[in-house]
């Protein structure tokens, strides 16, 4: 039984990293090796020749937001799934110590952030 596991594991495992590498392979041989033109790489705009550069200027304060937006969305999902597991698990003791450890490092990580300042906009 625990060999099986262990040969399925490792089939999944070298399948995972194999298609990678031969969907490059095929895409390699199989596309067509067209140069690039200046003008196909040029910024579209109604036919006009663009003035100065596309790039814009990216407040990294709104990537911020979205990480700590993600992590405290990930936060919520986690509690509601350990208090889902409090009426399976009969050690309790050790899902209450696990998760304190869990929301004292999310709030390690909000103090640092609030300590560097990305968070004084929000």
């Amino acid at each position: 039984m625990y060999d099986e596991q262990i040969t399925h594991f490792g089939l999944f495992l070298i399948a995972g990293l194999a298609s990678p590498i031969a969907i490059k392979i095929i895409q390699l041989i199989l596309s067509p090796s067209i140069p690039r033109l200046k003008a196909s790489t040029a910024t579209y705009e109604c036919g006009e020749k663009p003035i100065g550069t596309a790039q814009v200027r990216f407040n990294i304060q709104f990537f911020t937001f979205a990480v700590v937006f993600v992590v405290f969305d990930i936060l919520t999902i986690l509690f509601l799934l350990w208090a889902y597991s409090f009426r399976i698990v009969t050690n309790q003791v050790t899902i209450m110590i696990v998760m304190g450890l869990f929301a004292a490092l999310v709030l390690f990580g909000v103090f640092f952030w609030m300590k560097k300042g990305t968070m004084s906009w929000v």
